[in-house]
């Protein structure tokens, strides 16, 4: 081991699996309506699944404290209602078709469903906090709310723009995805009565980790299997969202090319086939791998100091898991 200590490798799911399943029942149970179209739509949309990242990131977070799952199991809940909201809100401006291999609320019900289904997850969600938490927590949330929204702006005017920079991709991504996992384990821990130095290093290890999150994401969309993703490859830059590896490729030799398809007035298969090789020869993989890399290496420097229970196995699993992330 070269002097090392081996390090325990825990499943988040080995740790609070059972409370996670208590989310999901409470969700389920939160999200009930007497409109037939909408229950419907909800219905859909829990079907549809996910990793449930943001709720376990409550719910290891609170290990580090008095752990209490009758406060914990109605935050992580709402976390993830909000995050919800976000995805049926950010498939209609992006007029998306598919996620996570199943159609959208708007693709099969219509934007005006989609929109009401969205708002309806966002009044839900305040009202489960309003009964399960402190009107500090309250204030958090709604100014991650605020910033999302700002994100999802700012992303939405840099469509198609050619010029957007790496700094400007940063603080989009930092605001639509980033601080949601800050503050996820943030309440997870404020809940739970830590300490302010245990509180900032879980907040800054989600913000960390959501950054690197977002960004292996986006390089999904030029090195994924569309079986796996849920989604056609090239699907963000057809719709004008550039991210990071376009980004690279765009300021590097490669990038008088890149352009001129870019400008296209519509792209066929092989354009986008070849954008993706431009990316690939550009070095714009491996680029944005390295900045996902050092995002993860913050989020686990962040948490190094902190007591090694098995929440914090656990945590370094997820940075783990996301460096080899393939879907």
């Amino acid at each position: 081991m070269n002097g090392q200590r081996k390090r325990l490798v825990v499943n988040y799911i080995d740790i609070i699996g059972d409370d996670l399943k208590k989310v999901d029942e409470q969700i389920k149970a939160f999200l009930l309506s007497k409109q037939k179209v909408l229950e419907v739509a909800l219905r859909e949309l829990l079907e549809a699944g996910g990793k449930r990242l943001r709720p376990a990131l409550v719910l290891l977070s609170g290990k580090f404290g008095k752990y209490d799952d009758k406060k914990l199991i109605p935050l992580a809940a709402a976390v993830e209602i909000l995050h919800m909201a976000t995805l049926v809100h950010d498939d209609i401006i992006d007029d998306s078709k598919m996620r996570r291999g199943r159609p959208t609320v708007q693709s099969r019900w219509g934007k005006d469903i989609a929109v009401f289904t969205g708002d309806f997850l966002f009044a839900k969600t305040f009202l489960l906090l309003a009964h399960s938490t402190t009107v500090e927590n309250m204030r958090s949330l709604s100014k991650v709310v605020k910033a999302i929204c700002e994100g999802e702006i700012a992303q939405y005017q840099s469509r198609y723009d050619k010029g957007v920079t790496v700094r400007q991709y940063l603080k989009r991504i930092g605001r639509k995805t980033a601080l949601l996992f800050a503050l996820s384990c943030y309440i997870g821990a404020h809940e739970s009565q830590c300490s302010s130095k245990v509180l900032r290093c879980l907040r800054e290890f989600g913000f960390n980790f959501g950054m690197a999150f977002q960004i292996t994401d986006d390089l999904l969309d030029f090195t994924g299997d569309a079986a796996k993703t849920g989604k056609p490859v090239g699907s963000d830059f057809i719709q004008g969202v550039y991210t990071l590896p376009l980004i690279y490729a765009i300021n590097s030799s490669y990038g008088e090319e890149v352009i001129e398809i870019l400008e296209k007035e519509s792209y066929d298969a092989e354009d986008v086939k070849r954008v993706i090789e431009l990316v690939h020869a550009s070095g714009g993989i491996e680029y944005s791998r390295n900045m996902a890399k050092s995002y993860l290496d913050r989020a686990r420097a962040f948490i190094e100091g902190l007591t090694p229970i098995p929440a914090k196995a656990a945590l370094e699993n997820l940075l783990d898991g996301l460096a080899d992330r393939s879907y």
